[in-house]
């Protein structure tokens, strides 16, 4: 049977057999800025870590494909879980008692060691005091040791960590009440035992680290004097002081904007891998919101002109990245923030081979997601997102929705023309499409015949 409806589709990727070719669509797929095709609707299984209210929570990949997660509830504790599973079963590993409830945190796990955890976390006593407990999980002993205790306030936080087996840990927090040179930034030598006297850092709000590809530190924030502005600037010598660059104005538009993300391909030379930035425009004073991004194809010295994705008269707010050596991802609530109105999580990719496309939107969550509680926004990891659903003013439960092809829906759907093979297909999450019985929705699709495997991009 002949496919309903006519509709044009370019081959972009073949691991094996022919190539084809259609020279009218290549100017569309190679244009600058990324290619956003609207979202397909559809919703998945999500797993249940914990049905706790929820007041902060952070995600990591160990080395060995190991996810834990920690969750930090209304009460002084945080509650550690770990999936061996790819996310589809979890453990409760312990619950470590902390002085005053946390309202941010932010877990590491070290590429170079699968034994030890880093959970940073800013807690709500006073201004607000920031800690770092140290897991080792294989014998579930821990270390709570201070990072930036004392009168002044943090308001925001962010910590990363390289890649080498002798690994820094850094972070940099802003006091978020005052302007000027309002950032510390400070590194760890000693896997957070002790840390080095503070670097005074740029006139911040919303900083977020990443150690991206060979010895950079990239750093991205909004410009405090005004919040209207995105900056960036990167260290190429491990965080060292007196390293970090010029900064360099990534969006400047006059409108307020919020939450930056930044995120490298874990590829080498550095030079050549790609990085992306992600973050919320509030157009009109946050009477509309969107997801700005931009990239950068030569590690972080010149950037693609911003582009704005999302619905028309749809809010679309807190986006999270990561990216591995072959792809970045990108989540972020879509929707609106009052008591009754939906709020759905939607999920994008990009390879590093094309970072100015990025995928269709899937919409990855069932019931409503949290829009209120900054310290349980959605995260990303390479197997999957986490999130919680609405609640104020604390977030209700912890779930997890993997992001691999087949998670949820195993199985492939028959594709058969008048002029083609019998093909089988799946969409993105490994969902059925029945190609030869209804007209598929624009997206990304990988249609299997025999032993080929081919990626069809359908535009229209």
């Amino acid at each position: 049977m002949p496919l309903p409806g006519i509709y044009a589709v370019i081959l972009i990727l073949t691991l094996s057999g022919p190539c084809l070719h259609y020279p009218e669509l290549t100017k569309a797929y190679f244009s600058p800025g990324p290619a956003i095709l609207p979202a397909t609707g559809s919703t998945y299984n999500e797993i249940q870590i914990d049905s706790l209210l929820v007041r902060a929570f952070a995600g990591a990949t160990g080395p060995s494909g190991t996810i834990y997660v920690a969750l930090a509830p209304p009460e002084p504790v945080i509650k550690f879980y770990r999936s061996t599973t790819a996310g589809n079963t979890w453990d409760h590993l312990f619950t470590i008692p902390i002085p005053a409830p946390a309202r941010q945190l932010e877990l590491l796990a070290p590429k170079a060691d699968s034994a030890w955890l880093y959970l940073f976390f800013l807690d709500t006593a006073a201004g607000g005091d920031l800690y770092l407990l140290r897991l080792k999980t294989n014998t579930d002993t821990w270390q709570l040791l201070p990072v930036a205790l004392g009168p002044d306030t943090i308001d925001r936080f962010t910590a990363t960590v390289d890649s080498y087996r002798h690994y820094y840990l850094y972070c940099l927090y802003v006091n978020q009440h005052r302007t000027g040179a309002n950032g510390r930034f400070t590194r760890s030598l000693d896997y957070g035992s002790t840390w080095e006297t503070t670097q005074e850092f740029y006139n911040c709000l919303d900083p977020c680290l990443y150690f991206g590809a060979g010895s950079v530190l990239h750093c991205v924030w909004r410009f405090a004097l005004n919040g209207r502005e995105i900056h960036y600037s990167r260290n190429r010598h491990y965080g060292a002081p007196s390293r970090w660059e010029q900064l360099k104005i990534i969006a400047a538009t006059g409108e307020k904007c919020f939450d930056p993300q930044v995120v490298q391909a874990d590829t080498s030379p550095p030079w050549r891998a790609p990085l992306w930035i992600a973050w919320t425009v509030a157009h009109r004073d946050t009477e509309q919101l969107d997801i700005g991004l931009t990239h950068s194809t030569d590690g972080g010295n010149s950037f693609a002109p911003p582009v704005i994705i999302g619905e028309p008269f749809v809010d679309e707010w807190w986006p999270a990245l990561t990216a591995d050596a072959r792809s970045a991802w990108l989540v972020y609530n879509a929707g609106a923030k009052g008591q009754n109105d939906p709020t759905v999580l939607y999920l994008h990719y990009a390879r590093a081979y094309a970072p100015e496309l990025w995928s269709g939107p899937l919409k990855i969550n069932n019931p409503r997601v949290n829009a209120l509680v900054f310290g349980a926004r959605p995260r990303i990891l390479p197997p999957g997102a986490l999130f919680s659903h609405y609640g104020y003013p604390f977030a209700r439960g912890l779930f997890f929705r993997s992001s691999a092809p087949g998670a949820d829906h195993p199985g492939v759907a028959t594709l058969t023309s008048s002029s083609t093979p019998e093909l089988t297909a799946l969409d993105i999450t490994g969902r059925k499409i029945p190609l030869n019985r209804t007209r598929p929705a624009p997206g990304v699709y990988f249609v299997l015949s025999g032993s080929k495997i081919n990626k069809l991009l359908i535009l229209k």
